[in-house]
Protein backbone atom coordinates (compact mmCIF):
# COMPACT_ATOMS: atom_id res chain seq x y z
CA UNK A 1 0.00 0.00 0.00
CA UNK A 2 2.96 2.22 0.96
CA UNK A 3 4.23 1.69 -2.61
CA UNK A 4 1.15 2.87 -4.56
CA UNK A 5 1.08 5.69 -2.78
CA UNK A 6 4.34 6.91 -3.33
CA UNK A 7 3.65 5.89 -7.03
CA UNK A 8 0.46 8.11 -6.96
CA UNK A 9 2.76 10.82 -6.05
CA UNK A 10 5.54 10.36 -9.27
CA UNK A 11 1.71 9.77 -11.23
CA UNK A 12 1.26 13.41 -10.48
CA UNK A 13 4.66 15.05 -11.42
CA UNK A 14 5.59 12.36 -13.92
CA UNK A 15 2.02 11.14 -15.56
CA UNK A 16 -0.08 14.55 -15.31
CA UNK A 17 2.85 17.01 -15.20
CA UNK A 18 5.21 15.39 -17.80
CA UNK A 19 8.06 16.08 -15.47
CA UNK A 20 11.35 13.76 -15.22
CA UNK A 21 11.69 12.85 -11.50
CA UNK A 22 13.05 10.00 -10.06
CA UNK A 23 13.83 11.37 -6.13
CA UNK A 24 11.01 9.75 -5.12
CA UNK A 25 12.31 7.81 -2.52
CA UNK A 26 13.90 11.42 -1.10
CA UNK A 27 10.50 12.06 0.51
CA UNK A 28 9.34 8.26 0.91
CA UNK A 29 12.14 7.78 3.76
CA UNK A 30 11.98 11.33 4.90
CA UNK A 31 8.57 10.97 5.81
CA UNK A 32 9.67 7.34 7.35
CA UNK A 33 12.24 8.86 9.07
CA UNK A 34 10.41 11.76 10.73
CA UNK A 35 7.55 9.75 11.61
CA UNK A 36 10.05 7.25 13.59
CA UNK A 37 11.71 10.38 15.06
CA UNK A 38 8.23 11.89 16.45
CA UNK A 39 7.12 8.44 17.46
CA UNK A 40 10.51 7.10 19.50
CA UNK A 41 11.39 10.18 20.64
CA UNK A 42 8.60 12.25 20.89
CA UNK A 43 6.04 9.66 21.56
CA UNK A 44 3.37 10.52 19.23
CA UNK A 45 0.98 8.70 17.85
CA UNK A 46 1.51 7.13 14.68
CA UNK A 47 -1.29 8.34 12.72
CA UNK A 48 -1.14 12.23 14.06
CA UNK A 49 2.61 12.53 12.60
CA UNK A 50 0.90 12.95 9.37
CA UNK A 51 -0.21 16.64 10.39
CA UNK A 52 3.81 16.83 10.45
CA UNK A 53 4.64 14.72 7.64
CA UNK A 54 2.51 15.85 4.93
CA UNK A 55 3.21 19.48 5.15
CA UNK A 56 7.22 19.43 5.66
CA UNK A 57 7.29 17.13 2.66
CA UNK A 58 5.29 19.47 0.75
CA UNK A 59 7.40 22.47 1.82
CA UNK A 60 10.40 20.43 0.98
CA UNK A 61 9.13 18.92 -2.33
CA UNK A 62 8.12 22.91 -3.88
CA UNK A 63 11.74 23.82 -2.33
CA UNK A 64 13.61 20.99 -4.65
CA UNK A 65 11.20 21.50 -7.10
CA UNK A 66 12.61 24.93 -8.11
CA UNK A 67 15.18 23.81 -10.87
CA UNK A 68 12.39 22.45 -12.76
CA UNK A 69 11.29 26.03 -13.54
CA UNK A 70 14.81 26.46 -15.24
CA UNK A 71 15.57 22.69 -16.50
CA UNK A 72 13.72 19.62 -18.22
CA UNK A 73 14.37 16.41 -19.69
CA UNK A 74 17.81 15.09 -18.67
CA UNK A 75 18.46 17.58 -16.40
CA UNK A 76 15.84 17.57 -14.27
CA UNK A 77 16.12 13.53 -14.26
CA UNK A 78 19.77 13.95 -12.46
CA UNK A 79 19.27 16.33 -10.06
CA UNK A 80 16.10 14.18 -8.51
CA UNK A 81 18.12 10.87 -8.79
CA UNK A 82 20.61 12.93 -7.00
CA UNK A 83 18.33 13.50 -4.49
CA UNK A 84 17.73 10.16 -4.23
CA UNK A 85 21.37 8.65 -4.16
CA UNK A 86 22.29 11.55 -1.52
CA UNK A 87 19.63 10.34 1.06
CA UNK A 88 21.33 7.62 2.59
CA UNK A 89 24.38 9.07 2.99
CA UNK A 90 22.80 12.09 5.13
CA UNK A 91 20.79 9.53 7.05
CA UNK A 92 24.09 7.95 7.90
CA UNK A 93 26.06 11.19 9.15
CA UNK A 94 27.55 11.44 12.36
CA UNK A 95 25.73 14.95 13.01
CA UNK A 96 22.12 13.20 12.68
CA UNK A 97 22.65 10.01 14.69
CA UNK A 98 21.16 11.10 17.74
CA UNK A 99 18.30 11.25 15.61
CA UNK A 100 18.61 8.55 13.01
CA UNK A 101 20.30 6.09 15.12
CA UNK A 102 22.83 6.22 11.71
CA UNK A 103 23.50 2.33 9.89
CA UNK A 104 21.65 0.71 12.82
CA UNK A 105 17.89 2.41 11.19
CA UNK A 106 15.27 4.11 14.21
CA UNK A 107 13.25 1.84 15.97
CA UNK A 108 9.60 2.86 16.92
CA UNK A 109 6.90 1.34 18.67
CA UNK A 110 3.04 0.73 17.35
CA UNK A 111 0.17 2.22 18.71
CA UNK A 112 -2.49 0.73 16.61
CA UNK A 113 -3.85 -1.92 18.86
CA UNK A 114 -6.21 -4.58 17.24
CA UNK A 115 -9.44 -3.65 18.40
CA UNK A 116 -11.76 -6.81 20.02
CA UNK A 117 -14.89 -6.24 18.02
CA UNK A 118 -13.63 -6.43 14.62
CA UNK A 119 -14.43 -9.91 13.09
CA UNK A 120 -10.54 -10.45 12.00
CA UNK A 121 -10.90 -14.28 11.03
CA UNK A 122 -13.60 -13.30 8.35
CA UNK A 123 -11.69 -10.30 6.81
CA UNK A 124 -8.62 -12.33 6.85
CA UNK A 125 -10.77 -15.42 5.09
CA UNK A 126 -12.12 -12.97 2.36
CA UNK A 127 -8.30 -11.77 1.55
CA UNK A 128 -7.43 -14.94 1.54
CA UNK A 129 -9.65 -15.94 -1.07
CA UNK A 130 -8.21 -13.76 -3.73
CA UNK A 131 -6.19 -15.04 -6.24
CA UNK A 132 -2.33 -14.29 -6.52
CA UNK A 133 -2.74 -11.97 -3.21
CA UNK A 134 -4.20 -14.32 -1.03
CA UNK A 135 -1.06 -16.04 0.04
CA UNK A 136 0.10 -12.29 1.71
CA UNK A 137 -2.44 -12.78 4.42
CA UNK A 138 -1.42 -16.63 5.95
CA UNK A 139 -3.91 -19.41 6.21
CA UNK A 140 -6.69 -19.98 8.70
CA UNK A 141 -7.30 -18.25 11.82
CA UNK A 142 -5.04 -15.12 13.09
CA UNK A 143 -2.70 -15.05 15.73
CA UNK A 144 -2.66 -12.26 17.46
CA UNK A 145 0.81 -10.32 15.75
CA UNK A 146 -1.43 -11.15 12.50
CA UNK A 147 -4.73 -9.30 13.82
CA UNK A 148 -2.62 -6.44 14.72
CA UNK A 149 -1.00 -6.33 11.13
CA UNK A 150 -4.06 -6.67 9.35
CA UNK A 151 -5.54 -3.93 11.31
CA UNK A 152 -2.65 -1.45 9.91
CA UNK A 153 -3.38 -2.91 6.67
CA UNK A 154 -6.68 -1.67 6.62
CA UNK A 155 -6.22 2.06 7.97
CA UNK A 156 -3.54 2.03 5.80
CA UNK A 157 -6.42 0.93 2.48
CA UNK A 158 -7.98 4.19 4.20
CA UNK A 159 -5.18 6.37 4.10
CA UNK A 160 -4.26 5.06 0.55
CA UNK A 161 -8.11 5.42 -0.74
CA UNK A 162 -8.45 9.05 0.90
CA UNK A 163 -4.92 9.95 -1.46
CA UNK A 164 -6.23 8.34 -4.35
CA UNK A 165 -9.81 10.22 -3.96
CA UNK A 166 -8.40 13.80 -3.21
CA UNK A 167 -5.61 13.17 -6.75
CA UNK A 168 -8.71 12.06 -8.73
CA UNK A 169 -10.30 15.14 -7.56
CA UNK A 170 -7.29 17.66 -8.60
CA UNK A 171 -6.92 16.16 -11.58
CA UNK A 172 -10.21 17.10 -12.91
CA UNK A 173 -10.05 20.34 -11.39
CA UNK A 174 -8.44 23.77 -12.75
CA UNK A 175 -5.48 23.40 -11.16
CA UNK A 176 -5.36 19.53 -12.61
CA UNK A 177 -6.01 20.83 -16.10
CA UNK A 178 -3.32 23.29 -16.09
CA UNK A 179 -1.02 20.58 -14.73
CA UNK A 180 -1.78 18.35 -17.91
CA UNK A 181 -1.75 21.25 -19.98
CA UNK A 182 1.96 21.30 -19.27
CA UNK A 183 2.45 18.09 -20.18
CA UNK A 184 0.32 18.15 -23.38
CA UNK A 185 2.31 21.16 -24.47
CA UNK A 186 4.00 23.76 -21.97
CA UNK A 187 4.00 26.78 -24.59
CA UNK A 188 0.61 26.18 -25.18
CA UNK A 189 0.03 26.55 -22.06
CA UNK A 190 2.00 28.91 -21.19
CA UNK A 191 0.05 31.08 -23.81
CA UNK A 192 -3.21 30.09 -22.52
CA UNK A 193 -1.94 32.02 -19.36
CA UNK A 194 -1.27 28.86 -16.74
CA UNK A 195 1.55 30.27 -14.94
CA UNK A 196 4.57 27.25 -15.14
CA UNK A 197 7.08 28.20 -12.13
CA UNK A 198 3.73 27.91 -9.97
CA UNK A 199 2.31 24.79 -11.39
CA UNK A 200 5.24 23.13 -11.74
CA UNK A 201 6.25 23.72 -8.26
CA UNK A 202 3.19 22.71 -6.36
CA UNK A 203 3.07 19.36 -8.35
CA UNK A 204 6.30 19.21 -7.03
CA UNK A 205 4.72 19.66 -3.77
CA UNK A 206 2.03 17.30 -4.09
CA UNK A 207 4.22 14.46 -5.38
CA UNK A 208 6.32 14.33 -2.27
CA UNK A 209 3.73 14.96 0.21
CA UNK A 210 2.52 11.65 -1.62
CA UNK A 211 5.72 10.03 -1.14
CA UNK A 212 5.96 11.37 2.73
CA UNK A 213 2.44 9.62 3.24
CA UNK A 214 3.83 6.38 1.95
CA UNK A 215 7.05 6.13 4.22
CA UNK A 216 4.56 6.90 6.93
CA UNK A 217 2.52 3.70 6.13
CA UNK A 218 5.92 1.85 5.45
CA UNK A 219 7.45 2.65 8.95
CA UNK A 220 4.26 2.14 10.55
CA UNK A 221 3.87 -1.67 9.05
CA UNK A 222 7.60 -2.63 9.06
CA UNK A 223 8.31 -0.57 12.82
CA UNK A 224 12.10 0.78 11.85
CA UNK A 225 13.45 2.99 9.42
CA UNK A 226 16.23 1.87 7.94
CA UNK A 227 18.82 3.34 5.51
CA UNK A 228 18.84 0.28 3.50
CA UNK A 229 15.40 0.77 2.29
CA UNK A 230 15.44 4.02 0.54
CA UNK A 231 18.14 3.25 -1.63
CA UNK A 232 18.61 3.92 -5.18
CA UNK A 233 17.34 1.42 -5.77
CA UNK A 234 13.82 2.10 -4.21
CA UNK A 235 13.81 5.39 -6.53
CA UNK A 236 14.49 3.17 -9.56
CA UNK A 237 11.53 0.37 -8.52
CA UNK A 238 9.04 3.18 -8.24
CA UNK A 239 9.66 4.33 -11.52
CA UNK A 240 9.47 0.32 -12.80
CA UNK A 241 6.08 0.55 -10.78
CA UNK A 242 4.92 3.46 -12.46
CA UNK A 243 5.94 2.53 -16.11
CA UNK A 244 4.28 -1.09 -15.75
CA UNK A 245 1.33 0.35 -14.18
CA UNK A 246 0.64 2.85 -16.62
CA UNK A 247 2.30 6.25 -16.70
CA UNK A 248 -0.88 8.93 -16.14
CA UNK A 249 -3.56 6.53 -14.82
CA UNK A 250 -4.94 6.03 -11.24
CA UNK A 251 -5.40 2.36 -11.64
CA UNK A 252 -1.98 2.45 -13.07
CA UNK A 253 -0.13 3.33 -9.17
CA UNK A 254 -2.52 0.49 -7.54
CA UNK A 255 -1.08 -2.05 -10.52
CA UNK A 256 2.41 -0.45 -10.20
CA UNK A 257 2.99 -0.91 -6.50
CA UNK A 258 1.26 -4.99 -6.78
CA UNK A 259 4.01 -5.72 -9.21
CA UNK A 260 7.09 -3.79 -7.55
CA UNK A 261 6.14 -5.90 -4.39
CA UNK A 262 4.77 -9.05 -5.54
CA UNK A 263 7.38 -10.18 -8.37
CA UNK A 264 10.21 -9.61 -6.48
CA UNK A 265 8.74 -12.19 -4.00
CA UNK A 266 8.06 -14.44 -6.32
CA UNK A 267 10.74 -14.71 -7.79
CA UNK A 268 12.89 -15.40 -4.24
CA UNK A 269 10.32 -17.48 -3.25
CA UNK A 270 9.59 -19.41 -6.51
CA UNK A 271 11.86 -23.11 -6.45
CA UNK A 272 10.74 -24.98 -9.01
CA UNK A 273 8.88 -24.28 -11.84
CA UNK A 274 7.73 -26.19 -15.18
CA UNK A 275 9.56 -24.69 -18.09
CA UNK A 276 12.62 -23.86 -16.28
CA UNK A 277 15.55 -25.74 -14.65
CA UNK A 278 15.31 -25.93 -10.93
CA UNK A 279 18.64 -24.13 -10.68
CA UNK A 280 17.98 -21.23 -12.88
CA UNK A 281 15.25 -20.20 -9.72
CA UNK A 282 18.34 -20.18 -7.69
CA UNK A 283 20.60 -17.25 -6.11
CA UNK A 284 20.82 -14.20 -8.38
CA UNK A 285 19.38 -16.01 -11.36
CA UNK A 286 15.62 -15.07 -9.56
CA UNK A 287 16.32 -11.35 -10.21
CA UNK A 288 17.40 -11.87 -14.10
CA UNK A 289 14.52 -13.60 -14.55
CA UNK A 290 12.25 -10.72 -13.27
CA UNK A 291 14.33 -8.59 -15.37
CA UNK A 292 13.36 -10.34 -18.20
CA UNK A 293 9.77 -10.38 -17.19
CA UNK A 294 10.01 -6.73 -17.30
CA UNK A 295 11.70 -5.99 -20.59
CA UNK A 296 8.93 -8.14 -22.40
CA UNK A 297 6.26 -6.78 -20.58
CA UNK A 298 7.83 -3.27 -21.60
CA UNK A 299 7.68 -4.79 -25.09
CA UNK A 300 4.32 -6.34 -25.09
CA UNK A 301 2.70 -3.20 -23.22
CA UNK A 302 4.39 -0.36 -24.29
CA UNK A 303 1.90 1.60 -22.36
CA UNK A 304 1.61 -0.45 -19.44
CA UNK A 305 -0.88 -2.84 -17.99
CA UNK A 306 -3.65 -0.62 -17.54
CA UNK A 307 -2.94 0.92 -21.20
CA UNK A 308 -3.02 -2.49 -22.14
CA UNK A 309 -6.35 -3.63 -20.69
CA UNK A 310 -7.95 -0.56 -21.99
CA UNK A 311 -6.96 -1.65 -25.74
CA UNK A 312 -8.21 -5.31 -25.22
CA UNK A 313 -11.14 -4.02 -23.61
CA UNK A 314 -12.33 -1.69 -26.68
CA UNK A 315 -11.50 -4.64 -29.15
CA UNK A 316 -14.14 -6.52 -27.64
CA UNK A 317 -16.42 -3.95 -26.24
CA UNK A 318 -18.20 -1.28 -28.18
CA UNK A 319 -19.43 2.25 -26.18
CA UNK A 320 -21.76 4.12 -28.23
CA UNK A 321 -22.68 7.31 -26.94
CA UNK A 322 -26.44 7.64 -25.62
CA UNK A 323 -29.11 9.31 -28.03
CA UNK A 324 -30.34 12.46 -27.17
CA UNK A 325 -34.11 12.90 -26.85
CA UNK A 326 -35.68 14.55 -30.31
CA UNK A 327 -32.70 13.13 -32.09
CA UNK A 328 -35.36 10.80 -34.56
CA UNK A 329 -37.45 13.73 -34.90
CA UNK A 330 -34.36 16.17 -35.61
CA UNK A 331 -32.89 13.66 -37.96
CA UNK A 332 -36.44 13.18 -39.93
CA UNK A 333 -36.82 16.78 -40.40
CA UNK A 334 -34.36 16.77 -44.01
CA UNK A 335 -35.70 14.13 -45.16
CA UNK A 336 -39.05 15.04 -45.12
CA UNK A 337 -38.12 18.38 -46.22
CA UNK A 338 -35.93 17.87 -48.92
CA UNK A 339 -38.40 16.20 -51.53
CA UNK A 340 -40.70 19.22 -50.93
CA UNK A 341 -37.77 21.87 -51.70
CA UNK A 342 -36.92 19.03 -54.78
CA UNK A 343 -40.57 19.94 -55.98
CA UNK A 344 -40.51 23.39 -55.73
CA UNK A 345 -37.31 23.79 -57.56
CA UNK A 346 -38.73 22.22 -60.92
CA UNK A 347 -41.96 24.34 -60.96
CA UNK A 348 -40.15 27.32 -60.66
CA UNK A 349 -37.84 26.72 -63.02
CA UNK A 350 -40.59 25.84 -65.49
CA UNK A 351 -42.74 29.11 -64.52
CA UNK A 352 -39.66 30.79 -65.32
CA UNK A 353 -39.03 29.70 -68.54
Amino acid sequence: VSFMVAILGLQVIVGFTGQVALGQSFFFGTGAYLTAWLVADQNWPILLTLVVVVPVCFVIGMILGLPAVRIRGLYLALVTLGMAQVFPAIVNLEQLSDYTNGAGGKLLGSDLVAPSWMPFDGVAGFLQSIPLVGDFFGDGDLSSREEERLWKFMIAIIIAAICFWMVSNLVKSRPGRAIRAIRDNETGAAVSGVDLARTKTLSFGVASALGGVGGVIYVAELGIASPLDFSLVLAINFIVGLVVGGVGTLSGAVIGGLVITMIPDWSSATQSAGFLPERWLQGPTGAVIRGVMLILLTFVLPGGIVAGFRRLRARFVQVLPPALPGAGAVAATPNDTTPADEDRAPSSVSGGG
